[in-house]
């Protein structure tokens, strides 16, 4: 079983060449549109079997240590029952292992737990496999691969290293974000685009700095907004089949997780980064010198 992120799908021809049977989850189908959804699952099911999935981090043991208020809205998952059907139908004859393996922050260890609370099971802490039935075993280690991300994926999956530089990731992502999107997500009057960008939400979200727009406050602010998730935004989907639909008993099971409005459409390809090393100021030593007379008079 493969996870992907709904958001930025690694290629299924990275993964199809393996000596193994192959599952793709398309994870996090709840951040996308539903159209976005629907374009990634035709690219994925003509290579090998594909489940929506929208995973949730709780599992059954820890669900019962919330109270009450909050089970509904942390615990909700879809996509999972015909997932695990699949996988029992193809371990009828003799008894097969189950790994779940991703890229970064796809939501690996969600799907695990997922497909166990599905079953009513619990991961044993010492332990590394969980028994679902007679011929079906779950390894809950996630594996890990390698990849390379490009473009905006580089900044998103490691955005830590990039809350340094909101001003450069912002001025690079004003030029893969459309004007109209832009307008529409944050609010904005109209403005020249793409260099106007940062002053608009400068003014947007009063972000000033000695009178000036701030555009290192305005930067910081849009990338915490997409580590968050508070920011829904997806990865064109070029090579699409729009005549493949995902079959009706996975879009019931998540249907009401999916949305129907738009979110931020960026092309990957476009964001080119300059960082450039700021020098640091020396501090000024001449306030210092003009106290050490005022300081000894008054003592």
């Amino acid at each position: 079983s493969s996870g992907i992120n709904a958001e930025w799908p690694l290629r299924p021809g990275e993964l199809t060449n393996a000596k193994k049977t192959v599952v793709f989850v398309l994870n996090k189908v709840d951040l996308v549109p539903k159209s976005v959804a629907y374009q990634w699952y035709s690219v994925y099911s003509k290579r090998a079997p594909t489940f929506v999935l929208k995973s949730t981090e709780i599992i059954l043991t820890e669900c019962e240590q919330i109270i009450t208020a909050l089970k509904t809205s942390l615990a909700r998952f879809g996509g999972a029952k015909p997932l695990l059907a699949h996988l029992k139908e193809s371990s009828t004859e003799a008894e097969k292992k189950i790994g779940v393996i991703g890229g970064p922050q796809v939501g690996k260890s969600c799907v695990i737990s997922t497909i166990l609370k599905q079953c009513g099971r619990t991961k044993a802490k010492k332990a590394t496999e969980t028994k679902l039935s007679e011929t079906l075993k779950l390894v809950t280690v996630p594996g890990l691969i390698k990849m390379e991300y490009k473009g905006v994926l580089n900044v998103l999956n490691n955005i830590h290293q990039y809350m340094n530089h909101p001003t450069e990731v912002l001025t690079a992502l004003a030029h893969c974000i459309t004007k109209q999107d832009a307008m529409f997500h944050f609010t904005l009057p109209n403005y020249k685009h793409p260099e106007g960008l940062p002053d608009a939400l400068a003014v947007r979200y009063n972000l000033y700095f000695q009178k000036e727009p701030d555009h290192e406050a305005v930067g910081r602010l849009v990338l915490k907004q997409f580590r968050d998730k508070k920011l829904k935004f997806y990865v064109a989907c070029e090579d699409s089949d729009d005549s493949v639909n995902i079959p009706d008993d996975q879009i019931g099971d998540v249907h009401r997780l999916l949305f129907e409005g738009d979110a931020l459409r960026l092309n990957s390809s476009e964001l080119n980064i300059i960082i450039t090393k700021k020098e640091k100021k020396e501090k000024s030593t001449d306030c210092d010198s003009a106290l050490i007379p005022l300081l000894k008079s008054v003592t």
